[in-house]
Protein backbone atom coordinates (compact mmCIF):
# COMPACT_ATOMS: atom_id res chain seq x y z
CA UNK A 1 0.00 0.00 0.00
CA UNK A 2 1.40 3.33 -1.26
CA UNK A 3 1.79 6.32 1.63
CA UNK A 4 -0.71 8.12 -0.47
CA UNK A 5 -3.61 5.33 0.17
CA UNK A 6 -6.47 6.92 1.63
CA UNK A 7 -5.81 4.21 4.71
CA UNK A 8 -2.58 5.79 5.44
CA UNK A 9 -3.70 9.38 4.81
CA UNK A 10 -7.02 8.97 7.15
CA UNK A 11 -4.47 7.45 10.00
CA UNK A 12 -2.19 10.75 9.82
CA UNK A 13 -5.23 13.06 10.18
CA UNK A 14 -6.39 10.44 13.15
CA UNK A 15 -3.45 10.50 14.71
CA UNK A 16 -3.15 15.26 14.38
CA UNK A 17 -6.87 14.74 15.91
CA UNK A 18 -5.81 12.37 18.64
CA UNK A 19 -2.82 14.71 19.59
CA UNK A 20 -5.20 17.94 20.51
CA UNK A 21 -7.27 15.56 22.27
CA UNK A 22 -9.98 15.80 19.59
CA UNK A 23 -10.57 11.97 20.30
CA UNK A 24 -14.56 11.86 18.71
CA UNK A 25 -13.00 13.36 15.57
CA UNK A 26 -10.07 10.79 15.66
CA UNK A 27 -12.58 7.95 15.96
CA UNK A 28 -14.28 8.96 13.30
CA UNK A 29 -10.99 8.98 11.08
CA UNK A 30 -9.86 5.66 12.36
CA UNK A 31 -13.33 4.29 11.46
CA UNK A 32 -12.74 5.33 8.66
CA UNK A 33 -9.55 3.79 7.92
CA UNK A 34 -10.77 0.59 9.38
CA UNK A 35 -13.22 0.22 6.67
CA UNK A 36 -11.20 1.23 3.47
CA UNK A 37 -8.86 -1.68 5.02
CA UNK A 38 -9.82 -4.31 7.90
CA UNK A 39 -6.59 -5.62 7.69
CA UNK A 40 -4.57 -2.78 8.93
CA UNK A 41 -3.78 -3.51 12.25
CA UNK A 42 -2.51 0.33 13.24
CA UNK A 43 -6.44 2.01 12.45
CA UNK A 44 -7.91 -1.12 14.66
CA UNK A 45 -4.75 -0.10 17.22
CA UNK A 46 -5.21 3.53 17.21
CA UNK A 47 -9.42 3.49 17.45
CA UNK A 48 -8.89 0.85 20.33
CA UNK A 49 -6.71 3.76 22.44
CA UNK A 50 -9.19 6.37 21.84
CA UNK A 51 -12.05 4.40 23.04
CA UNK A 52 -10.09 3.37 26.31
CA UNK A 53 -8.96 7.65 26.20
CA UNK A 54 -12.66 7.88 26.26
CA UNK A 55 -13.61 5.24 28.91
CA UNK A 56 -15.25 3.06 26.39
CA UNK A 57 -13.34 -0.45 27.29
CA UNK A 58 -15.87 -2.84 25.69
CA UNK A 59 -15.34 -1.25 22.15
CA UNK A 60 -11.60 -0.75 22.82
CA UNK A 61 -11.16 -4.41 23.50
CA UNK A 62 -13.27 -5.12 20.29
CA UNK A 63 -11.02 -3.04 18.20
CA UNK A 64 -7.47 -4.36 19.98
CA UNK A 65 -8.66 -7.65 19.32
CA UNK A 66 -9.32 -6.71 15.62
CA UNK A 67 -5.96 -5.31 15.31
CA UNK A 68 -4.05 -8.16 16.82
CA UNK A 69 -6.11 -10.13 14.68
CA UNK A 70 -4.59 -8.27 11.71
CA UNK A 71 -1.00 -8.33 13.54
CA UNK A 72 -0.61 -11.12 16.24
CA UNK A 73 2.76 -9.60 16.98
CA UNK A 74 1.46 -6.42 18.02
CA UNK A 75 2.99 -5.30 21.23
CA UNK A 76 1.58 -2.67 21.81
CA UNK A 77 -1.93 -3.85 21.09
CA UNK A 78 -1.81 -7.02 23.47
CA UNK A 79 -0.65 -4.55 26.07
CA UNK A 80 -3.97 -2.22 25.64
CA UNK A 81 -5.85 -5.09 25.21
CA UNK A 82 -4.37 -5.63 28.66
CA UNK A 83 -5.52 -2.30 29.82
CA UNK A 84 -8.90 -2.44 28.34
CA UNK A 85 -9.68 -6.05 30.22
CA UNK A 86 -8.46 -4.31 33.25
CA UNK A 87 -10.64 -1.81 33.23
CA UNK A 88 -13.54 -4.09 32.79
CA UNK A 89 -12.47 -5.70 35.49
CA UNK A 90 -11.12 -9.01 33.78
CA UNK A 91 -7.49 -8.87 35.21
CA UNK A 92 -6.78 -12.91 34.86
CA UNK A 93 -7.21 -11.89 31.08
CA UNK A 94 -5.32 -8.49 31.61
CA UNK A 95 -2.23 -10.50 32.83
CA UNK A 96 -2.85 -13.05 29.68
CA UNK A 97 -2.24 -9.69 27.46
CA UNK A 98 0.49 -8.20 29.15
CA UNK A 99 2.63 -11.63 28.87
CA UNK A 100 2.06 -11.63 25.39
CA UNK A 101 3.01 -8.52 25.12
CA UNK A 102 6.18 -9.35 26.64
CA UNK A 103 6.44 -12.64 24.55
CA UNK A 104 6.80 -10.09 21.40
CA UNK A 105 8.86 -7.70 23.12
CA UNK A 106 10.78 -8.10 25.83
CA UNK A 107 11.98 -4.51 26.92
CA UNK A 108 8.15 -3.66 27.21
CA UNK A 109 8.09 -1.59 30.08
CA UNK A 110 4.67 -0.67 30.20
CA UNK A 111 3.43 -4.06 30.42
CA UNK A 112 6.04 -5.18 32.36
CA UNK A 113 4.90 -2.72 34.83
CA UNK A 114 1.28 -3.36 34.51
CA UNK A 115 1.92 -7.15 34.39
CA UNK A 116 3.29 -6.34 38.29
CA UNK A 117 0.87 -4.84 39.76
CA UNK A 118 -2.04 -7.09 37.80
CA UNK A 119 -0.03 -10.12 39.51
CA UNK A 120 -0.04 -8.48 42.55
CA UNK A 121 -4.21 -7.72 42.62
CA UNK A 122 -4.50 -11.70 41.11
CA UNK A 123 -2.45 -12.66 44.45
CA UNK A 124 -4.06 -10.18 46.92
CA UNK A 125 -8.28 -11.83 45.03
CA UNK A 126 -6.61 -15.31 46.03
CA UNK A 127 -6.15 -14.45 49.38
CA UNK A 128 -9.22 -12.54 49.92
CA UNK A 129 -11.47 -15.48 48.60
CA UNK A 130 -9.44 -17.91 50.59
CA UNK A 131 -10.32 -15.85 53.35
CA UNK A 132 -14.22 -15.67 52.77
CA UNK A 133 -13.49 -19.86 52.63
CA UNK A 134 -12.09 -20.52 55.67
CA UNK A 135 -14.19 -17.65 57.89
CA UNK A 136 -17.60 -18.17 56.69
CA UNK A 137 -18.12 -21.03 54.72
CA UNK A 138 -18.72 -23.19 57.24
CA UNK A 139 -17.93 -20.80 60.47
CA UNK A 140 -17.10 -21.85 63.98
CA UNK A 141 -13.85 -23.59 63.52
CA UNK A 142 -11.11 -21.56 65.19
CA UNK A 143 -8.24 -22.26 63.08
CA UNK A 144 -9.51 -21.78 59.92
CA UNK A 145 -11.11 -18.46 61.32
CA UNK A 146 -7.54 -17.60 62.54
CA UNK A 147 -5.91 -18.72 59.22
CA UNK A 148 -8.56 -16.70 57.63
CA UNK A 149 -7.49 -13.88 59.34
CA UNK A 150 -3.73 -14.43 57.88
CA UNK A 151 -5.16 -14.54 55.00
CA UNK A 152 -7.58 -11.27 55.10
CA UNK A 153 -3.84 -9.70 56.03
CA UNK A 154 -2.20 -10.89 53.41
CA UNK A 155 -4.54 -9.66 50.95
CA UNK A 156 -4.70 -6.35 51.92
CA UNK A 157 -0.62 -6.19 52.63
CA UNK A 158 -0.57 -6.93 48.78
CA UNK A 159 -3.14 -4.75 48.03
CA UNK A 160 -3.84 -1.93 50.22
CA UNK A 161 -7.44 -1.50 48.01
CA UNK A 162 -8.76 -5.33 48.74
CA UNK A 163 -12.13 -5.62 49.60
CA UNK A 164 -10.54 -7.53 52.61
CA UNK A 165 -10.83 -4.30 54.21
CA UNK A 166 -14.47 -4.37 54.21
CA UNK A 167 -13.77 -7.50 56.62
CA UNK A 168 -12.26 -6.76 59.78
CA UNK A 169 -14.81 -4.65 61.63
CA UNK A 170 -17.13 -7.89 61.36
CA UNK A 171 -14.60 -10.14 62.43
CA UNK A 172 -13.30 -8.06 65.37
CA UNK A 173 -17.45 -7.62 66.71
CA UNK A 174 -17.81 -11.59 66.26
CA UNK A 175 -14.60 -11.59 68.60
CA UNK A 176 -15.83 -9.27 71.03
CA UNK A 177 -18.76 -11.09 71.03
CA UNK A 178 -17.96 -14.72 71.06
CA UNK A 179 -14.03 -14.84 72.17
CA UNK A 180 -12.60 -16.66 74.96
CA UNK A 181 -10.49 -14.96 77.69
CA UNK A 182 -6.69 -15.99 77.60
CA UNK A 183 -5.31 -14.99 81.00
CA UNK A 184 -1.88 -13.82 80.25
CA UNK A 185 0.71 -13.82 83.28
CA UNK A 186 3.17 -10.90 83.48
CA UNK A 187 6.49 -12.00 82.93
CA UNK A 188 9.09 -11.36 85.41
CA UNK A 189 11.05 -9.47 83.27
CA UNK A 190 8.53 -6.71 82.40
CA UNK A 191 8.84 -3.08 84.22
CA UNK A 192 7.11 -2.49 87.56
CA UNK A 193 4.17 -0.41 86.21
CA UNK A 194 3.52 -2.92 82.97
CA UNK A 195 0.31 -4.50 84.32
CA UNK A 196 -1.11 -1.61 85.32
CA UNK A 197 -1.07 -0.15 82.55
CA UNK A 198 -2.93 -3.12 80.95
CA UNK A 199 -5.38 -3.05 83.50
CA UNK A 200 -5.83 0.11 82.83
CA UNK A 201 -7.20 -0.27 79.48
CA UNK A 202 -8.91 -3.49 80.40
CA UNK A 203 -10.97 -1.48 82.83
CA UNK A 204 -11.80 1.14 80.34
CA UNK A 205 -12.55 -1.08 77.47
CA UNK A 206 -15.51 -2.73 79.99
CA UNK A 207 -16.31 1.21 80.66
CA UNK A 208 -16.54 1.38 76.72
CA UNK A 209 -13.74 4.10 77.41
CA UNK A 210 -12.17 3.35 73.75
CA UNK A 211 -9.65 6.39 73.33
CA UNK A 212 -8.79 5.69 76.90
CA UNK A 213 -7.96 2.06 76.62
CA UNK A 214 -6.10 2.29 73.65
CA UNK A 215 -4.24 5.15 75.51
CA UNK A 216 -3.37 3.09 78.65
CA UNK A 217 -2.29 0.21 76.19
CA UNK A 218 -0.01 2.08 74.32
CA UNK A 219 1.36 3.30 77.79
CA UNK A 220 1.85 -0.41 77.88
CA UNK A 221 3.71 -0.53 74.48
CA UNK A 222 6.14 1.83 75.37
CA UNK A 223 7.15 -0.13 78.99
CA UNK A 224 7.23 -3.68 77.12
CA UNK A 225 6.52 -3.60 73.11
CA UNK A 226 6.75 -7.23 73.08
CA UNK A 227 3.28 -8.55 73.46
CA UNK A 228 1.18 -9.73 71.05
CA UNK A 229 -1.99 -9.32 72.90
CA UNK A 230 -1.59 -6.49 73.88
CA UNK A 231 -1.36 -5.62 69.51
CA UNK A 232 -4.97 -7.61 69.33
CA UNK A 233 -6.60 -5.85 71.56
CA UNK A 234 -5.63 -2.61 70.58
CA UNK A 235 -6.88 -4.12 67.07
CA UNK A 236 -10.17 -4.63 68.02
CA UNK A 237 -10.42 -1.47 69.75
CA UNK A 238 -9.43 0.60 66.60
CA UNK A 239 -11.89 -1.48 63.94
CA UNK A 240 -14.26 -0.70 67.11
CA UNK A 241 -13.66 3.12 66.52
CA UNK A 242 -13.73 2.71 62.69
CA UNK A 243 -9.94 3.17 62.31
CA UNK A 244 -9.88 0.45 59.70
CA UNK A 245 -5.97 0.72 58.70
CA UNK A 246 -4.93 1.51 62.57
CA UNK A 247 -6.59 -2.14 63.11
CA UNK A 248 -4.70 -4.00 60.76
CA UNK A 249 -1.91 -2.45 61.26
CA UNK A 250 -2.10 -3.72 64.81
CA UNK A 251 -2.93 -7.10 63.85
CA UNK A 252 -0.36 -7.18 61.44
CA UNK A 253 2.52 -6.57 64.38
CA UNK A 254 0.62 -9.11 66.21
CA UNK A 255 1.37 -11.76 63.51
CA UNK A 256 4.85 -10.40 63.48
CA UNK A 257 5.59 -10.75 67.10
CA UNK A 258 3.35 -14.43 67.41
CA UNK A 259 2.81 -16.27 63.71
CA UNK A 260 0.84 -18.72 65.40
CA UNK A 261 -1.47 -16.39 67.37
CA UNK A 262 -5.09 -17.31 68.06
CA UNK A 263 -7.12 -14.00 67.31
CA UNK A 264 -10.03 -15.67 69.00
CA UNK A 265 -8.59 -15.08 72.22
CA UNK A 266 -8.87 -11.89 74.19
CA UNK A 267 -6.04 -11.85 76.31
CA UNK A 268 -6.20 -10.40 80.06
CA UNK A 269 -3.65 -9.90 82.56
CA UNK A 270 -4.50 -13.10 85.44
CA UNK A 271 -6.09 -10.82 88.19
CA UNK A 272 -3.47 -12.02 90.71
CA UNK A 273 -0.78 -10.37 88.69
CA UNK A 274 -2.60 -7.29 88.45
Amino acid sequence: MSSNSTPERLITKGLHALQLAEFEDAIELFEQAAVEDSSDANAWFYLGLCYLETRRPDNAIESLRRAIAADSDHADAHYLLGTAFGATGQIDLAAGSYRKALAIKSDHAKADEFLIRTEALIASREHYRTALRLIYSPPGEAGAVNQGIHELLQSVSIFDASPARNEFARLAEDIVQSGTVSWITRPSSDRPFWARAVKRAEDAIDRRALPEAASSYHEALDLEPEHAFIHHALGLIYFKMGDVAGGIRAWQQTLDLAPDYNFLAMGRIDPQEA
